[in-house]
């Protein structure tokens, strides 16, 4: 008879982001905000890459950055990432903020919304305003 181990319990040293961008240039401004802070990048190009990401490593996941245009693709993949994964801080970044692309972020489960042009100092900021608001799940 084999015996089953129990997985080891050790805490995780880095810290696990999806990003979801088509936009090569934000790509490059989240690695100079999150440079040097021990931060694994999971990247999606595509909607269906993205879900994939949240379905698998939902409980891993510490933070989403998701980029896109006002378009309904972008606020959809928002709707159902929060719904399946709600207590994922979300930063949203948009090509212009509108209140009505705002208000469709907040709405779909975004903690942060900010608008293109972003600096990597404001990023960075948005990200820690979320993680410190984010409730501490606790492990069974």
């Amino acid at each position: 008879m084999k015996s089953r181990l129990a997985p080891l319990a050790y805490p995780r040293l880095a810290r696990l982001v999806l990003l979801y961008t088509r936009d090569n240039d934000f790509k490059t401004v989240v690695r100079q905000a999150l440079w040097d802070t021990g931060t694994v990048l999971l990247i999606a190009r595509t909607s269906e890459e993205a879900l994939q990401i949240v379905c698998r490593r939902k409980r891993e996941l510490d933070v989403a950055i998701m980029a896109f245009n006002e378009d309904c693709r972008g606020i959809t993949l928002l709707g159902a990432i929060h719904g399946c994964c709600k207590q994922l801080p979300t930063v949203v970044v948009v090509d212009k903020v509108s209140e009505q692309a705002r208000a469709f972020a907040y709405a779909n489960g975004a903690r942060f919304c900010l608008s293109q042009p972003v600096l990597p100092v404001e990023l960075a900021n948005a990200i820690a305003d979320v993680e410190l608001a984010a409730p501490q799940l606790a492990v069974a």
